[in-house]
């Protein structure tokens, strides 16, 4: 596929929130080719965004094909601030956090993470990618997903991909195929159809229980992939995506039966519980079951980052 050369279009700086991680928050469910370590770099449209940390400040710098309007700019640094969650306020988090038997011990390590923002469309893609699989196979998956269908494009010699719109899914079914969703290609297709039938649906303004329901009527969409939807692109945490790994994991922490350990968990966490559970899977290094049971019992509650996992991937994909 071409790479497209953007240009550089402007610069500017945004304060930073205090405790805000920008390492922490650019590392986390990452690939290679939007973060380098020092660079992460958002696309919107067929605009980048390569933001570099400056003490302080974020520094924000905008490339595009075609000079933009002073509109199209604002809504954009707009949007970049909800990705970013500069104005997330995590201090209610924190502290239900400071009590937690699960992740208290991974405090001080993960205090200041914000979890990028996705687009409703692309986090809806990231959930059916996570249906009962593995961490690193799910994410695969979704690398396979944009680096086939995506555009390439270059800002400072850095190469990187923008993914695919859901009318450039429809239009390429075949391709789609080559990513290797298995059974999930149908949920894939179904959710694509959904977004371009109403291009409002994939707005962060969208009503989140309009579009909890809209996506629980697409064959293949559960509950658990809409509340990861919601809690990946919206910021609506209070509904936690509530799978076999996390059910089992929370019911023994908190010695409550797997029947009843989702109204247990959603009672100390809240409107919390989805960024809860996220933070589970990046305390634990999303390790399989097995695995992270065996680190509850030992206690080994702190993210190794010897390991291939949220906050390392974007080292190995």
């Amino acid at each position: 596929m071409p790479i497209t050369k953007l240009n550089y279009i402007d610069k500017l700086f945004i304060s930073k929130p205090k405790d805000y991680n920008f390492t922490l928050s650019a590392s986390v469910y990452n690939f290679s080719w939007w973060f380098n370590g020092e660079a992460l770099l958002i696309t919107l449209n067929d605009a980048v965004f390569l933001v570099r940390d400056a003490r302080e400040e974020l520094e924000i710098r905008l490339y595009a094909s075609h000079i933009l309007s002073s509109d199209t700019v604002d809504r954009a640094i707009k949007n970049i601030m909800h990705i970013l969650g500069l104005k997330e306020d995590l201090s209610e988090f924190y502290s239900i956090m400071a009590r937690d038997p699960l992740l208290s011990p991974s405090l001080k390590d993960l205090k200041g993470m914000h979890i990028r923002a996705s687009t409703p469309w692309i986090a809806a893609v990231i959930g059916v990618c996570q249906q009962n699989i593995s961490f690193k196979l799910g994410w695969r998956m979704f690398y396979n997903f944009v680096r086939l269908l995506g555009k390439t494009v270059e800002v400072e010699g850095i190469t990187t991909y923008v993914p695919p719109t859901p009318v450039e899914i429809e239009d390429r079914v075949d391709k789609l195929k080559e990513v290797g969703f298995g059974y999930r290609f149908q949920a894939i297709l179904g959710i694509a159809k959904m977004f371009n039938r109403d291009p409002s649906y994939s707005s962060w303004d969208v009503n989140p229980t309009y579009l909890e329901d809209q996506m629980l009527e697409v064959k293949g969409v559960g509950s658990y992939t809409s509340r990861l939807t919601l809690a990946l692109s919206l910021r609506v945490y209070d509904k936690p995506p509530m799978d076999k790994w996390l059910r089992k994991l929370a019911s023994e922490v908190y010695n409550v039966s797997e029947k009843d350990v989702e109204q247990f968990y959603t009672g100390i966490w809240g409107r919390w519980s989805g960024l809860a559970a996220l933070y589970t899977t990046v305390a634990l290094d999303a390790e399989p079951l097995t695995k992270a049971l065996e680190r509850v019992k030992r206690k080994n509650l702190k993210p190794d980052p010897r390991r291939f996992s949220p906050l390392t991937m974007w080292r190995h994909l």
